[in-house]
């Protein structure tokens, strides 16, 4: 890995901003993004997970196969280690791509178990606790959510419930028994979508509920918040998988009418703020955001110019309706072209790094991070 390291790159990248001026052009800032790889196949790894996991401290954590052997990993940036957090070794299988990892370095992951139900891990690379086991749980194995941990590595997670009509809940576990936080029910909630837990143990999550209508809303012990729903916004059709950052800011994207176009926002105490603007269309899709405590967010997104556009990453780090190209395909990374790019939920640290996931023209696929340096 010592020459893969050795290929550390910035390049600067210069984006259109909605800025207008009345008598001239103004000039056009230009972001300033450095590129670190943290894993890549021409090593010992090959078949990354789409949506690596990065903490403050500028640490990683990925699926991938490593010699032969799939599993879940952690890479700390400046170092040359790779923590193996639980492999097929350990009688799992089938990790799932989208982990969680907090700054202590335990990483939340789902997983087959060697009885063939699903089960939610927490590890640090020296020891595994068992979350929940979808069988002994009484769970849906299938449509087991994917896990968010928090600080104090409390570990929160939607599930369905097997049973008569398949009510589903909202949980969190540490490794001992669960508690539930929401549940659907004949006048209320109706259906889940994965969640996601801040250091104070508020959990985020995008109900359906019977009515019809849609909606985010947190929970803390036994008090309920609605963040934001359709009743109050019309406009919003459907809405994604949340994320929350420490101070109780959510963060979600929605498809929007009349434009059916995707709508990235945060929202808190009943505010409500697009991160872009669906009526000027300027993606085709986007998907769940990830969010850090200054506010600021990281979007997977499919320009609109082609239904076949690649996904590239796009940054938003004030709270205007603008959002900066990080990567994108066609743009050259660590001595070849980008074809392909992702990130996923936990992949935007407090220091604006992003860790995200990308093929190459030459072949090459890996993990790398994304630093934005601010404007030049």
């Amino acid at each position: 890995m010592s020459s893969l390291r050795q290929i550390r790159c910035a390049f600067a990248i210069a984006v259109l901003t909605s800025a207008a001026a009345v008598c001239q052009p103004q000039p056009q800032p230009k972001y300033a993004f450095e590129f670190t790889p943290v894993a890549d196949s021409t090593g010992s790894f090959s078949a990354f997970g789409a949506f690596p996991a990065i903490n403050n401290q500028s640490e990683v954590a990925f699926t991938a196969i490593d010699k032969g052997t799939p599993g879940v990993f952690r890479f700390r940036e400046g170092t040359e280690q790779y923590v193996t957090i639980a492999s097929t070794k350990d009688s799992l299988s089938s990790f799932g791509a989208d982990i969680s990892l907090n700054g202590s370095g335990t990483v939340a992951f789902g997983a087959t178990t060697a009885s063939n139900s699903r089960a939610i891990f927490k590890g640090d690379g020296k020891s595994l606790i068992l979350i929940v086991d979808s069988t002994a749980a009484g769970l849906v194995a299938r449509v087991l959510g994917s896990p968010s941990i928090n600080a104090s590595g409390t570990v929160a997670f939607s599930a369905v419930i097997a049973q008569r009509g398949l009510p589903a809940g909202i949980f969190t576990g540490n490794g001992g028994p669960l508690t539930a936080l929401a549940a659907t029910s004949p006048g209320g909630f109706s259906s889940f979508q994965n969640v996601a837990i801040n250091a104070s143990g508020k959990v985020v999550f995008e109900a359906n509920l019977v009515d019809g209508s849609r909606g985010i809303f947190t929970v803390s012990g036994a008090s309920l918040e609605k963040i934001v729903d359709s009743n109050a916004h019309p406009e919003i059709d459907t809405l994604n998988d949340p994320t929350i950052n420490d101070s109780g800011m959510v963060a979600d994207v929605a498809f929007v009418l009349p434009f059916d176009a995707p709508e990235a926002f945060t929202a808190r105490n009943g505010g409500f703020t697009p991160r872009n603007d669906p009526a000027s269309a300027p993606f085709l899709n986007t998907d769940h955001p990830s969010l850090n405590n200054s506010g600021a967010i990281a979007v997977a997104a499919i320009p609109l110019a082609s239904a076949t556009d690649p996904t590239g990453i796009f940054l938003g780090v004030s709270g205007q309706e603008s959002l900066v190209p990080v990567i994108r395909p066609g743009d050259p990374l660590f001595g070849s072209t980008v074809t392909q790019v992702n990130l996923g939920r936990f992949a935007l640290n407090d220091r604006f790094q992003m860790a995200f996931a990308y093929t190459l023209t030459d072949g090459r696929s890996g993990i790398a991070i994304a630093s934005f340096n601010g404007e030049r």
